[in-house]
């Protein structure tokens, strides 16, 4: 009795997470993408070649935020199904996510960027790099906090 007890109390549990990820990374989202944005345009207006990159934009930005935090919600619903500790193994898995993603801005610094863009300058790399940490510092807690009870 006390085992099926639990199991249903772990379905409801699961079935939460994934109701409060429907507004959470929309959420989540919402707000990295404004955030990039202010700091796309801040770093645009003290070094000038970070917006005149035609590796980087706007929607270019957005995009990429909705595409990242789409992929972390969907990791963080299977850790959360999976995990004993979900919100310590998410901030692990997250962490090494973020890692990884910087290969690509810093990639495009070594002239590996999207086809046809020019290099990327120092001031772009460091840029572009800090969006991926804005995101991973702003996504990652509202998950944890906002997602799990």
């Amino acid at each position: 009795m006390n085992t099926q007890i639990e199991a249903v109390q772990n379905n409801q549990a699961n079935s939460s997470v994934v109701r409060k990820l429907v507004w959470v990374s929309p959420l989540a989202m919402l707000v990295s993408a404004v955030a990039n944005l202010g700091l796309y345009a801040v770093a645009g207006s003290i070094f000038p070649e970070v917006t005149a990159w035609s590796g980087a934009g706007a929607g270019q930005i957005v995009g990429a935020n909705i595409v990242y935090l789409l992929i972390g919600s969907v990791v963080f619903a299977l850790v959360a199904r999976f995990s004993s500790r979900p919100a310590r193994h998410y901030l692990v898995v997250a962490t090494i996510g973020l890692l990884l993603s910087l290969a690509l801005p810093v990639g495009a610094g070594f002239g590996y960027g999207a086809p046809g863009a020019p290099t990327a300058s120092v001031a772009t790399v460091v840029t572009l790099s800090l969006m991926h940490v804005v995101s991973y510092a702003i996504s990652v807690p509202m998950f944890n906090r906002l997602a799990l009870n």
